[in-house]
């Protein structure tokens, strides 16, 4: 039994795509600093979450007690980034997700406690992040740049065989 998926990801259980080395070995070195910090857009900071990571998946578990407004306000979607001091172009990750429960907004306000876990599923990481927190990272840092556009696309930079292009689109259509 092989101990890596078909286009080489860890887990030979599970059809995924993993990260580059590079992206990997990025992560790592930010995971070893433990300087992430999570900005509820609008809200506040979590400061130094545990975040773990594997080829695939960034984990970020976060719990934060707002201190306003009183009375609270419906709230129906938040807006959630990844940020590390080494990185200053912008979030490492960036996403809004929709928290209304049963369809209604939540009541958000002082007192309230917020706990969940972003699990981040890396498609790619921007290049130029790559090489400037990898030092002698140079060429292609991601598997799904293509080499002559520059551009992320579908198949990237990958030689794959038919079987996994054939599952690669299928993967890409049901993401």
């Amino acid at each position: 039994m092989s101990e890596k998926n078909i286009f080489g990801g860890g887990n030979p259980n599970s059809v995924y795509t993993p990260m580059s080395e590079d992206e990997q070995e990025v992560l790592a070195r930010l995971v070893a600093e433990n300087d992430f910090h999570v900005h509820i857009v609008g809200w506040g900071w979590v400061h130094r979450p545990a975040v773990t990571f594997g080829d695939l998946r960034v984990r970020v578990p976060i719990s934060i007690t707002f201190n306003a407004p009183t009375p609270p306000i419906p709230v129906s979607t938040l807006t959630v980034e990844l940020w590390t001091p080494r990185w200053q172009e912008g979030p490492l990750f960036r996403k809004e997700y929709d928290i209304r429960q049963g369809g209604l907004p939540i009541p958000i306000g002082a007192g309230y406690n917020l706990a969940f876990v972003w699990d981040i599923a890396v498609k790619h990481m921007d290049p130029r992040m790559v090489k400037a927190l990898k030092p002698g990272a140079t060429g292609l840092t991601s598997r799904w740049i293509d080499r002559d556009t520059g551009q992320f696309t579908d198949l990237g930079n990958n030689r794959l065989s038919p079987l996994q292009r054939a599952v690669l689109q299928n993967l890409r259509k049901g993401e």
